[in-house]
């Protein structure tokens, strides 16, 4: 009996392992002091900057306004609105601004399609890279001349940094920590040891052929999970620009943040599976970027993880005291990996305070995994440009 218990808690174990070191892993890569560098180019390119846009009156001007302020030559990017669901007076300001709306009839609603109708009423020929930006995101007036420096050394695929715009409740400032260590761990630390870079679905930018055919192959509600694998499939590096900026509106209630998640995990969930597939090709070519995205794929949310691994070894105490001592070194591990992992700005007061709402952020993720298929199946969208409390619920 003794010997069967070992057994299953073993291998229980072994994926909480794997996953917790690979998070240590990166996020030791993460404090690694390195930095890309980039010479100003000769070469200015011309970009065309994509907004999709489902029922963002709220704050889709704003975002226009602010990408307008570019000290980028204004004849070399042109702006296209994908207005899902707007009035005629924000499309009427917007087209004011100089920029070219595009109007779907398509009936099932992604960001994919958004993508893929701009994409084939373009020509290709009049642009070099294509920027995908969301209707909330903001950027500083040197983004397109320092992404376009990058483009100009040849890559192909380019994540920006994306931070939290806002941090007016409880929620959003713990969805903007969470970013961040996606950020250290997904993107600079695998940059820092020799990986490419996670995207994040937003201040993206890519070589426009290469998009334009990558994109016609993708109708998921999960676009940026199966760019990131095409790009993978085809030994393409993203390259992550740590200093160059895109603010981004957080979730601000945890109703809007369990229905978020329903989308990303339903989309991961699916790309790993698909990935899994291909897992003997992955090791018969060497893909090791591949491998390295299977496994990261693979991984719970961390909310889980942190609510997960102590409950398991409370269990395990309960059954077989002896097997416990390791997850408690485990959870210990990870606690490490996390404090790693979060910049040293977020070592406050508010952020001792914040991590006291994480049960109720935990049952809210459990809460998103409910509701996988129809993340799976349907549009999510979330609001911006509300003010909301964290008790609306």
């Amino acid at each position: 009996m003794e010997t069967v218990l070992f057994i299953i808690e073993t291998l229980i174990f072994i994926p909480f392992l794997v996953w917790i070191m690979y998070f240590f892993v990166f996020a030791v890569g993460f404090r690694i002091p390195k930095k890309l560098f980039f010479e100003r180019s000769n070469i200015q390119h011309r970009f065309l900057i994509i907004f999709p846009a489902y029922k963002e009156d709220a704050v889709i001007v704003d975002s226009i306004h602010s990408f307008l302020k570019q000290d980028y030559p204004k004849e070399l990017f042109e702006i296209i609105v994908v207005s899902d669901s707007m009035t005629r007076e924000t499309n009427h300001e917007l087209e004011n601004l100089g920029v070219r709306i595009l109007i779907p009839t398509y009936e099932k609603r992604s960001k994919a399609a958004a993508l893929n109708l701009t994409m084939n009423v373009i020509n290709e020929e009049d642009f070099d890279g294509v920027v995908i930006l969301d209707a909330d995101n903001l950027v500083s007036p040197n983004y397109l001349a320092l992404v376009n420096d990058c483009f100009a050394s040849g890559a192909v695929a380019i994540q920006t940094h994306r931070i939290a715009k806002n941090s007016n409740t409880d929620t959003a400032y713990l969805d903007g920590i969470s970013e961040e260590i996606n950020n250290s761990i997904f993107r600079q630390g695998h940059v820092n040891l020799g990986l490419p870079a996670a995207l994040t679905g937003s201040g993206m930018l890519f070589e426009i052929k290469w998009f334009k055919d990558t994109m016609a192959k993708i109708s998921s509600m999960g676009e940026d999970k199966e760019l990131e694998y095409y790009l993978l499939l085809d030994k393409i590096f993203t390259v992550y620009l740590e200093d160059v900026y895109v603010l981004d509106e957080k979730v601000q209630n945890r109703r809007d943040l369990s229905n978020q998640r329903k989308r990303w995990i339903a989309a991961q969930i699916d790309t790993f599976l698909n990935t899994l597939k291909r897992f003997r090709t992955i090791i018969r070519t060497r893909n090791w970027p591949m491998f390295d995205k299977l496994i990261q794929w693979s991984i719970p949310p961390r909310i889980i993880l942190l609510g997960m691994v102590p409950i398991l070894g409370c269990i395990v105490y309960l059954v077989a005291p002896a097997l416990a001592y390791k997850w408690l070194i485990l959870y210990g591990l990870f606690i490490v990996s996390l404090g790693l992992a979060i910049p040293n700005r977020f070592y406050t007061r508010r952020t001792l305070l914040c991590f006291l709402k994480l049960p109720f952020i935990f049952m809210a993720i459990l809460r998103s995994f409910m509701g996988i298929k129809s993340g799976r199946n349907t549009f999510v969208h979330t609001p911006h440009g509300e003010k909301k409390e964290d008790y609306s619920n």
